[in-house]
């Protein structure tokens, strides 16, 4: 048996992510996790990213993995954010399906198998909690957001259990930007993106671990990141768009204001020495030609880096057998004439 046959036999089924800083009762929430995950019956492995200087933490989960042998602890150090620690989960895990668990309840743990059922032949299945209130503020505010920019808008943009295939989750998150935008990268770059409805925790289990929602600099942070990746997944390989869309405008006012200011002088004998919007023109026309000189600069930056850059991704290749190939060709071209005397 060669080597890559005995990995493919000792690779687990799925690999499921915690990637989350020091949070209270992170030790129980995997215990929970446990029983849901043994539930299935797929073999599996749990790895947990976390604060590697939460020296309390580090020997909780330790502890824990000490008689659970699917449980692989990583403590994190220097650790930046849930974000970053993510990625570094789903370039560790070894199965080519990988689903992500937040440190925090969110969803009834006995629905988990739902998201096995509903992934078929999609690559990515996002957990929607039922029953919850879709009508607030931030959440109105962040679903026409994501539907402005990216004609996606899922039902629970802030749910982060998904079960997804692993190349996906490397493409999707390797813009290093928060959770909440994978399911919006992954449909933008043509993955099959679906939604399955979990039951939610139970209101005392999110009491408990007293997890906290408002963060208002966090909030300013997800609609940059998100103005960020408007013009990264729409302008990434043609910069001369985005900037000519904003350069030629300024410049063609410039350009208009000047011609007039010209036109007067030549005609009017109004003298330009006084005139304040003389300087507003130049200036504006000076604006536009730089604008519009970065966007051939990005340009020949993307022309020269092309060769390295991933245009696209094969899904499958199918391809016909030779021998039928060959038959058919045969059958094709019908038996050879007979000569005379045969």
């Amino acid at each position: 048996m060669t080597l890559e046959l005995v990995e493919q036999n000792l690779r687990p089924e799925f690999s499921a992510i915690v990637a989350v800083s020091d949070v209270a009762r992170l030790a129980d929430m995997l215990t929970s996790y446990r029983a849901a995950l043994d539930a299935p019956g797929r073999s599996y492995e749990l790895i947990c990213v976390t604060d590697g200087r939460e020296g309390t933490t580090m020997e909780a989960l330790h502890r824990l993995a000490s008689d659970w042998p699917e449980l692989v602890v990583l403590g994190q150090h220097p650790w930046s954010d849930d974000d970053a620690a993510l990625l570094v989960g789903v370039k560790r895990a070894r199965s080519d399906l990988v689903l992500t668990l937040p440190g925090w309840p969110e969803i009834d743990t006995t629905d988990l198998p739902t998201l096995f059922e509903a992934l078929g032949d999609s690559d990515m299945v996002i957990a929607a909690r039922s029953g919850r209130d879709k009508g607030g503020l931030r959440r109105t505010l962040f679903h026409g957001l994501l539907k402005r920019l990216f004609g996606l808008s899922v039902d629970d943009p802030f749910c982060r259990v998904r079960l997804a295939r692993k190349p996906v989750l490397e493409d999707a998150g390797g813009l290093g930007v928060r959770q909440h935008f994978i399911p919006s990268i992954a449909a933008q770059r043509g993955y099959q993106v679906t939604e399955a409805q979990l039951r939610p925790a139970a209101a005392e289990e999110e009491a408990a671990h007293g997890r906290f929602v408002f963060k208002p600099l966090g909030h300013v942070r997800a609609v940059l990141d998100a103005l960020m990746l408007f013009v990264v997944l729409k302008f990434l390989r043609r910069p001369m768009r985005f900037f000519g869309a904003i350069g030629v405008p300024i410049l063609l006012v410039g350009l208009a204001t000047t011609a007039v200011l010209v036109a007067y002088r030549l005609f009017g004998a109004t003298a330009l020495a006084d005139r304040p919007v003389l300087i507003f023109a130049v200036l504006m026309v000076v604006l536009g030609i730089q604008i519009i000189g970065l966007g051939l600069v990005g340009e020949i930056i993307i022309f020269a880096q092309s060769r390295r850059m991933k245009q696209y991704t094969v899904r499958s290749i199918q391809r016909e057998d030779a021998d039928a190939i060959a038959e058919k060709t045969k059958e094709a071209a019908g038996s050879p004439p007979q000569r005379a005397g045969e």
